[in-house]
């Protein structure tokens, strides 16, 4: 399929729903159908996009349904588990809209202007992490997943309540232990992901320093990396941050 005319065949599609059953009031969200597409999908934190857009259908009616849940009336874990699914299902979508594309930076309002029908409102992919981020688990940051090489790998699954404290851990320790685009320590400097200046506030109060962010990061670092730390006065720095689509190589 030619580069326009899969766009053309999915123009709208973060738009237009497909018809999908109301979740009752405080009933679980059912993210089967997205776990089993991020299954096939997903590889070590890699996106086969081509292969993914076969299921689009299944994805809009994904998405359908978690437009008509009412997340406020679930508790607490089944929450956070929905606006973290959410975010990620429709940053997929938008990746999908405007395939091919070489960086969502490349697409106007990927972020702040493009809406998605999510728990019964039009919201952007910033309103959909400010739900999330209304919860005060700065690990959020590490689970919702802009489509960039830079960002934390997405999951090969779909976070649930019952399992959430266990995936949003090792989320966080994987994504701390890439010394490319995570965390690393270059003598007297510590160097860590953009996100942790860009959301400076979720993470620390007031100034935000190295020895501030490792007293939060630190139940999650290998002992090695705390000892480390402890042994010098460091200095806090931002590794660049690529913007590349975070899509599978394939053989050419």
């Amino acid at each position: 399929m030619s580069g326009c005319s899969m766009r053309a065949s999915l123009v709208g599609i973060s738009l237009l729903m497909c018809v999908a059953q109301p979740v009752a009031a405080g009933q679980a969200v059912d993210h089967s159908a997205w776990d089993q597409m991020l299954h096939r999908h997903v590889k070590d934190g890699r996106v086969d996009y081509e292969a993914f857009l076969h299921e689009r259908d299944v994805l809009m009616r994904y998405l359908g349904m978690l437009g008509n849940v009412a997340p406020g009336q679930l508790p607490h874990d089944e929450q956070l588990a929905f606006w973290i699914n959410a975010y990620n299902a429709c940053v997929i979508t938008g990746v999908f809209d405007h395939y091919p594309l070489k960086s969502v930076k490349d697409v106007r309002g990927f972020f702040d202007k493009i809406r998605y029908h999510i728990a019964g409102r039009d919201l952007t992919l910033n309103d959909i992490e400010a739900q999330g981020r209304a919860f005060h688990d700065w690990r959020i940051h590490v689970a919702v997943v802009c489509a960039s090489a830079s960002c934390p790998p997405i999951r090969a699954e779909a976070y649930t309540a019952d399992r959430l404290e266990a995936q949003l851990t090792d989320q966080v320790t994987r994504f701390l232990k890439n010394s490319r685009d995570g965390l690393r320590i270059d003598g007297s400097t510590l160097w860590v992901s953009s996100i942790f200046k860009w959301y400076a506030k979720d993470f620390v109060t007031g100034t935000e320093t190295a020895e501030s962010l490792l007293a939060v990061l630190q139940p999650y670092l290998d002992a090695a990396v705390v000892d480390t730390a402890r042994k010098q006065k460091l200095s806090l720095k931002f590794l660049p941050y690529d913007w590349t689509l975070n899509k599978q190589a394939h053989p050419q």
